[in-house]
This record gives C-alpha cells, structure tokens and sequence, in this order.
C-alpha cells in the first residue's frame, strides 16, 4: 500500500511507520523541518520504501502544496494516517488567523485529506484514520468562534487542544458521509508517553502521573494500526475510545465547516 502519516518522525508515529514499513508498505512522511527529515531518516534509515515531505502544517499554502506533490507523482494513496498534532504551553494563532490547536490539530487534516482525494480515488479500498483523544463522544455542543480566536481563560489539555480534536472528529465525520468510497476512521489511542505529552503543554500535575500510568508508544502505534486494519472496527465514519465503537452525539453542518474554515 502506498500510505501517507504526518507525525510520523517520533513518538507514537514513529513506531507506527517502523510497523508499516516492516509490513512492506511504501510510506510517504510529511514533516515540518529539514532537522525532522533528518531525525526521521536516522531512525528509519534511508528505505527504499520511504519519502520524506516538508511541509508546516499550520500553513495552508503548505498543506496544498504537500498534496500536490503527492499528487503528482505518486500513483495513489490508499491510506492517510493523520497522526501530526500540538499541545501547547499558551495561546498561539497560526497564519491564517486562527488558533493554533484548531489550525494543526482539526484544519490541517481535513485540508490536507480532501487535497488528497484525487490520489485516494485511485485506491481500491482508500481510508483515512486520524488521531483522536478520549471523551468526545459525551461532548453536546461546540462553540466555533470560541475555538477560532478564544477569549476565556487558557486551559492546558482540557480547553484549546480538547475542543479542536473535538472539531477533528466532526469534520472527519462529516467527509464520511460525503465520500462513501472511503473508509474513515478516528481513534483515542489512550494516553501515550511521548514528546508532546512530556511537554509544557501537559497540566504540572498530570506529568507525574504520565510517568506511572500513560502506554508506551508502541501501545498507541498498534491502536492506530488496528483501527486501519483490523477487522473487529466495522464501519467507516467511527469514533473509537478505549478499544470500543463510541457514537457521537453532535454533528456538524455545512455553515459550520464553513465557518471553522474561514480565514480571519
């Protein structure tokens, strides 16, 4: 399979794309830097069956400039895992406007999965599986201007980061029911000791707890595979959290896509 993963240069992602490889699948990185392009062909070696893309994903420019190249020159895509993610220490705006959490963690992949669907249409069986977190499916209502440009009280984890997997999802949900031919799924794949999870962006006291109870990298890397392609997960359009098929409760509408995509 030709398969595409942003944040697969280290931590959960990285044992992800190491599985894949070893399954003899051709694997196409996106990264955001020369130095993660670097670290990510020290740690995967120089494979044959590996690429490695540049692009930041809180640029937009850069999403569709990704894709194109994809596009291009591979033969297909018959899978996407969008892996990449931030958990920030405060608040940040991307290029476009928007908060960072909702532009890279939410944005980015729907963009850069819809880019992509001229190269999934020419998969037999395409799918995309996204990188979720815990919880979403109690959630009843979302506030989009609040998420866009926030103007409560910055909350570690729970606030900006949380309401933008929230939005994820949604979105991923909604190109689902667009898109039948494609199989898409998102999962929670538990709290997992990685990079992001060791940083300033984690609430000081969860960190010790991260040490003591969060899964190891290779745990979150083979939630990701088997929601991909194991075939107890039946379904597309799927919220999976703590192993088990989790119906959402809310929906996003079309005035809404557009509103959480608008430039400000």
């Amino acid at each position: 399979m030709h398969l595409i993963i942003t944040g697969g240069h280290s931590g959960m992602g990285l044992e992800l794309t190491k599985k894949l490889l070893g399954e003899g699948h051709h694997i196409g990185l996106i990264v955001r830097s020369e130095k993660r392009r670097e670290d990510a062909l020290h740690a995967l070696g120089h494979a044959d069956e590996l690429e490695v893309f540049l692009a930041d994903l809180s640029k937009r420019g850069d999403v569709q400039a990704v894709a194109d190249q994809v596009n291009q020159n591979w033969p297909r895509v018959d899978g996407i895992f969008n892996n990449a993610g931030v958990l920030l220490d405060q608040r940040y705006h991307a290029e476009s406007g928007v908060e960072l959490h909702l532009e890279v963690n939410a944005i980015s992949p729907y963009l850069l999965t819809t880019a992509l669907k001229p190269s999934l249409d020419k998969s037999d069986q395409p799918f995309v599986t996204n990188t979720a977190t815990g919880g979403l499916n109690r959630r009843k209502s979302i506030d989009i201007a609040e998420y866009k440009k926030p103007t409560q009280k910055f909350k570690k984890l729970t606030g900006s980061y949380l309401d933008s997997k929230m939005i994820q999802v949604l979105l991923m949900n909604h190109l689902d029911e667009a898109w039948p031919e494609v199989r898409i799924v998102s999962v929670n794949p538990g709290a997992i000791k990685t990079k992001m999870t060791s940083g300033s962006g984690m609430p000081g006291w969860l960190r010790p707890l991260r040490n003591l109870f969060f899964l190891s990298p290779e745990r979150g890397a083979l939630s990701l595979h088997n929601a991909a392609f194991s075939s107890k997960y039946e379904g597309s359009g799927i919220y999976i959290d703590s192993g088990k098929v989790r119906p959402m409760q809310y929906k996003i509408s079309e005035a809404e896509i557009q509103e959480v995509l608008a430039v400000d």
